[in-house]
């Protein structure tokens, strides 16, 4: 049996929020709630992954705690990348990086989607610094 390969069932939880960061996880099969626990106790799902997404990688990049938890919906086999292996990847092989450029673009135009069906920005208003235009916009006219 492969060491870096792990079968979660229906239910496990694979990490809390507030854990130390020490593996991110690759989907083999199966599917993922990601969630943020509330005040209350409660947990609110905040996505949904399934086959070939990567999660658990945020620690592993900034070396803070678990930002959410991750429970298996289904029977999931997930591939395990431990720091060192993770280290390894983001040094020498470009495609490993590109691929977590996207996944943490899309998980960044996921939430800002969000936070825009909570409050909506207006097209009249100054760019954000949540693009990376509207980021050099403002920083040029702070420049003026």
């Amino acid at each position: 049996m492969d060491e870096n390969l792990k079968t979660f069932y229906t239910g496990d939880i694979i990490f809390l929020e507030g854990q130390a960061s020490k593996c991110a996880y690759i989907i083999e099969s199966g599917r993922v709630g990601i969630y943020r626990e509330g005040y209350r106790g409660n947990r609110s799902l905040v996505r949904q992954l399934g086959k070939n997404k990567l999660f658990g990688e945020m620690g592993l990049i900034d070396k803070y705690p678990r930002s959410a938890t991750a429970i298996a919906l289904q029977d999931t086999r997930c591939m395990i990348i431990e720091r060192s292996r993770f280290d390894y990847l983001s040094k020498f092989n470009p495609h490993f990086m590109v691929s977590l450029i996207k996944s943490l673009t899309e998980k960044l135009r996921t939430t800002i989607t969000k936070l825009n069906k909570i409050e909506p920005s207006s097209k009249t208003t100054a760019p954000d610094k949540t693009t990376l235009l509207g980021f050099f916009h403002k920083k040029r006219s702070i420049e003026k």
